[in-house]
């Protein structure tokens, strides 16, 4: 995401003094217009990611109520243990996927999918 964003404010860094030097009417501005404006849309897009560990630790949120971005690192742990402390300190977000009966662990693969269905079900329209 760091790179992402270093990209895009590289872009955007050149652009806008090209910008600046062209004389009125230069056909390319309509070209830089849209360059530029797809760079900022990106560097939006970057500065607003964030990293969501997936782990049933107190203080999680559950997963009904989380607002997922629209730009997210999803990270999942290992059956049983899960994700470790670091993972889950250096995540924006902690969310749990509710469940009944024992609720240590669930399958990682069966966490991405319902947690990618989730996220799918509140930017259907974005995508």
């Amino acid at each position: 995401m760091a790179a992402e964003r270093a990209e895009a404010e590289r872009h955007i860094a050149e652009l806008e003094p090209q910008l600046l030097e062209l004389a009125p009417g230069d056909p390319r501005a309509g070209d830089l217009h849209a360059g530029l404006k797809q760079a900022r849309h990106q560097l939006h897009m970057a500065q607003h990611a964030r990293v969501i560990a997936l782990d049933i630790v107190p203080g999680a949120a559950p997963i009904e109520t989380y607002d997922f971005p629209e730009r997210c690192l999803m990270l999942f742990g290992a059956e049983g243990p899960g994700l470790s402390q670091k993972a889950i300190d250096l995540a924006d977000d902690v969310v749990y996927i509710s469940q009944f009966g024992s609720v240590r662990s669930i399958n990682a693969g069966a966490a991405a999918a319902v947690s990618m269905h989730a996220w799918i079900s509140q930017h259907a329209d974005t995508v």
